[in-house]
Parts: C-alpha cells; structure tokens; sequence
C-alpha cells in the first residue's frame, strides 16, 4: 500500500473511541497509561500475548503492539461479524492491510487426555512446540503459563487476557513471538480456542473434565518490512491513544 493511501487507511480505522484526533497532535502528549514509546519484552495486547526479541527496537515495539491492536479493536468493532471465525478474518485483513504478508500456517482440533488440568497447562505443549525449539525453553510466554498457578489471578494482565479473548461464545488466546533481523519483522503466532460455555470467570485456570478435553489449535507465520513498520509508528500512536491504556498491559512473570 503507498504511503499516503496507508496513513489514510489507519487514519479512518474504526477501532471505536474518539475520532477526533489530527495527525499532528504529538503522539507522546495524548498517549496514556502504558508506555507505548518504551514497552517491555512481553506485554499483553488485548487477546493476544507478545514478547519482543532483544533486536526489536523501542520503535517497532510500539508498530508491532499497536498493529495487533488495530486489527483487534477493527474486529471487535465490526457489527457485522457474528462468528469467531469472522473475527479473525477481519482481524486478519487488516494486518494484511498493514502490510503484513502471511508466509503460512495451519490449524488442528486437539484434545487432552487427561482430567483435572487446567486449561494453560493444556495449551502449554501445543505451544512450546509452535513456538519453536530453544527460543521457547526461555520464553516469557511459556513462564507466564507454567507460573499461572503461583500467581495473582486478578493480576492487571490476567484479568484483561481473560477478559479480551471471550467472544461470540469461545474463547480465543493468541500468543506471539516477534523478531527482527536484516530489515524484516516475524512473528510467529499460536492461538488456542475453547468453548467458553464452562461458566467461569477466568477459563485460563479451569480444569479441563474429559468431555471438554477437545479445543482447536492454530499458529501462522507473517512478516513485514521493519522500515515500513517504523514509518506507521506515529499515525499508528495517534490513532490509537485512547485505546493503549485499556488494552496494553505489560506481562509480569514475577512470583
């Protein structure tokens, strides 16, 4: 997409709050709550759980963080879509239209053999392996999973993770790794499905009965143009500043 037809495409995103923002107000003097322009190594975007390699800068930090967010509050404000395979379409498209290029994926009914474990420590294989070989052995992601029990499960992070990944009757967790080497941003994403329908506020710590054993797995593979990423850093912040503070939380692994 050209230059300006892209800033014109995230100036008329419908990711709801107020539209009344110009593109010339200074971003850092409207963004509040999360430090967008200086964000952690793991954060969690709404629905979607990210942690940053050490070779993503401060700057793509923010684009990726707040591509994510584009495409989640898009979908989430579409009222056409009434399914959750819709939302993830749109969710989709706008990536794509923020230049992300798809470079695979595939998706998997799993199911669990055991009873009486929750529903992280289910997901936590499936993950370990999409998330691929010795970077998963340290990642945050896999130790904010393993340490749930440990910790505080009305946690700022937990409770919006939970709270943004229910919808149209499922809930969806999405996890990513992003890198960035020679010019190019990856991410390397897993989503895991449930049925929501179990009743319980937090789906992240319920334990699993047999006949809930069943849940769709899925990881997909996309990357863009770290230059270009960069150059979208400051519309993408303007856009999106009422919205950082709710939906941006940084992930604490501490116990």
């Amino acid at each position: 997409m050209h230059d300006v037809n892209l800033m014109n495409y995230i100036y008329n995103l419908p990711v709801g709050g107020s539209e009344a923002m110009a593109f010339d107000i200074q971003a850092e003097e409207i963004v509040g709550g999360t430090d967008i322009n200086d964000l952690p190594a793991g954060i969690v975007t709404g629905s979607n759980l990210l942690e940053f390699s050490g070779e993503t800068t401060p700057e793509l930090r923010s684009s990726v963080a707040l591509c994510m967010l584009a495409a989640q509050r898009v979908a989430a404000n579409d009222t056409v879509i009434r399914t959750p395979n819709e939302w993830l379409d749109r969710h989709n498209t706008v990536l794509k239209n923020l230049n992300w290029v798809v470079e695979g994926g595939g998706g998997v009914e799993s199911s669990f053999d055991t009873t009486g474990v929750t529903v992280h420590e289910a997901i936590l294989p499936f993950l370990t392996a999409a998330l691929g070989g010795g970077v998963a052995a340290t990642s945050l992601i896999l130790t904010a999973l393993e340490q749930l029990k440990e910790m505080d499960k009305d946690a700022p992070w937990i409770t919006l993770f939970e709270r943004e990944s229910r919808r149209f009757g499922v809930s969806e967790f999405q996890f990513t790794l992003v890198d960035t080497s020679a010019g190019e941003t990856r991410l390397k994403m897993a989503a895991a499905r449930f049925d929501a329908s179990y009743g319980r506020t937090q789906i992240l710590f319920f334990k699993i009965r047999q006949q809930d054993a069943k849940f769709q797995m899925a990881e997909s593979r996309l990357r863009a143009n770290a230059s270009l990423l960069e150059s979208m850093n400051d519309a993408l912040k303007v856009k999106l500043a009422t919205q950082t503070g709710k939906y941006i939380s940084s992930l604490d692994v501490g116990i």
